[in-house]
Order: structure tokens, then C-alpha cells, then sequence
């Protein structure tokens, strides 16, 4: 009974933050319903604090998209992603870090949790650097050429982006680092700069999958390098990468690899 009524709340929790997102046009029809399911899941299966960590990845995300349109009103045009999270976005975010949380339920592991914890830092840093990253006044280079790239595009890094990469991580880190003293349980500090920097350095290999596997179309109109597959109505051709990479996929391996890493690290 107890069980069902944990189930019940954490659905009525999920739904409501969930649909708050969906007015304010955070998430899209089908992110709403990635997000209750995810929330549920990470309520049931977590600590108290679990589902705090994820609602600040994205409260915080929402708050930089409503900050980055008023500033920007206009989105970039050849870059795939808007600024709501539909559902592929959103698992591509956090499921690594929702098995990471289950694996943590079942065997009661630690380094299950902090799995989860460095999977959040990583998207989080990801979100964050390519959210704040696009308004540079510099344009950003090609992380592996260091060559000039149209602001948006997967594969660049600027000094802005960088910086809101590693604040995101050191915020979710703390966020964590505060939920575990209240709970009244110790941390170590070794933990806690290992969690930060698994977080930023998720965000680098995003950067690097961006730069080398995922796809890049050039369209035949203008010559713009963009992440669609149409661009001024005309089909793109796609000039680097595998086609079968995308942003998305991008995130999800990126974030896998950090999860994985994490709980090898910390076993």
C-alpha cells in the first residue's frame, strides 16, 4: 500500500511540473509525457533528492531557453533543436542516468547513484554551454580544427559556452552536495571535484562527437552548413559524419559514456 500511494504521489508530482513546462512551452506535447514517466521513475526509484537534481536541470534549462529567445527572438534557422525538448531530447538527456538510478534501487549500490548524479552534471553542462554558448559575441571554433563556426552548430566550443559548462556542473554538484547534508549523510570532498569534473568533461566529448560522428548537411541554396535535412525548402547533402548521428544521438552516447564511466570510477 505504501508503494501505491509513493507511485500515486510521485505521478501527481511528475504531471503537475511536467504541464508547468508544457505552458510555458519548456517541452513539447511528446516531452511532456517523457517527462512524467521519467519523473515518476526517478521518484520511486531515488532518494528524496533525486528528483530535485533533475527538476533543477530542467528548471534551469527552461529559464536559459525563455532568457536566450527574449534576447534572441529568432531562432537559428539551420540548427535542428528548438528551444522546447520533445521526447527523444529528453531521453537523450536522462536515460543513461535513469538506468543508472534503477541499477541504484535494485542493488543499493552507491556507485549507481553517483552514476546518476555525473549523468545530470553532464547534461546539465551540455544544456547550459550550447544555451549560453550561442549568444557569444565571439563565434566559436571547431573544437578539433579550431576553424570559425556558425554559432549553434555541434562541434563548437566559445569561452562563454565553456565557462556555463563548468557552472553547470559545479550547480548540480552542489545542488547534490546540499541534499546530503540535510539528509544528514557525510560527502567526501574527493567525490564531489570527481563529480564536477565528470560533468564538464561530459560536455567536452559532446562537443567532440559533434565535431567528428555526428551528421552535417550543406544547403544547396545558400551553402550554410546546418543539422537539417531541408533548409530554404530544399533537400541538404550531407558533408560529414554518419547520417545516422544526430544531436540527439550525440547527447545519449555522450551521456552513456560519462554514466558508465562514472560507475566504474567509483566502484
Amino acid at each position: 500500500m505504501l508503494l501505491f500511494y509513493r507511485l500515486a504521489l510521485s505521478v501527481l508530482f511528475s504531471s503537475l511540473v511536467a504541464f508547468a513546462a508544457l505552458f510555458l512551452r519548456w517541452l513539447t506535447p511528446s516531452g511532456t509525457v517523457a517527462a512524467i514517466l521519467s519523473g515518476t521513475l526517478i521518484m520511486v526509484c531515488g532518494p528524496w533528492y533525486s528528483v530535485f537534481l533533475v527538476g533543477f536541470f530542467f528548471m534551469s534549462s527552461g529559464i536559459i531557453s525563455l532568457a536566450k529567445r527574449a534576447i534572441q527572438p529568432t531562432e537559428v534557422s539551420y540548427v535542428n533543436k528548438g528551444s522546447q525538448r520533445d521526447l527523444f531530447q529528453v531521453l537523450a538527456n536522462i536515460l543513461p542516468s535513469l538506468i543508472a538510478l534503477c541499477l541504484y534501487q535494485v542493488f543499493q549500490i552507491d556507485a549507481f547513484l553517483l552514476a546518476y548524479v555525473a549523468g545530470i552534471a553532464s547534461c546539465t553542462a551540455d544544456t547550459w554551454g550550447s544555451d549560453i554558448g550561442v549568444l557569444s559575441r565571439k563565434p566559436p571554433r571547431h573544437l578539433l580544427s579550431g576553424k570559425r563556426l556558425a554559432p549553434g552548430l555541434s562541434g563548437g566550443v566559445s569561452l562563454l559556452g565553456t565557462f556555463a559548462s563548468f557552472t553547470g556542473s559545479v550547480l548540480i554538484t552542489a545542488v547534490y552536495a546540499v541534499s546530503l547534508w540535510l539528509s544528514g549523510k557525510p560527502f567526501l570532498a574527493k567525490q564531489l571535484l570527481l563529480l564536477i569534473a565528470l560533468g564538464f568533461f561530459g560536455s567536452l566529448i559532446d562537443s567532440l562527437l559533434g565535431a567528428t560522428i555526428q551528421v552535417r548537411y550543406q544547403c544547396p541554396v545558400c551553402g550554410q552548413f546546418t543539422e537539417k535535412k531541408i533548409h530554404h525548402d530544399q533537400a541538404t547533402k550531407p558533408v560529414s559524419g554518419w547520417t545516422f548521428i544526430t544531436n540527439e544521438g550525440v547527447n545519449l552516447l555522450s551521456n552513456l559514456l560519462i554514466v558508465v564511466f562514472a560507475i566504474l570510477l567509483f566502484s
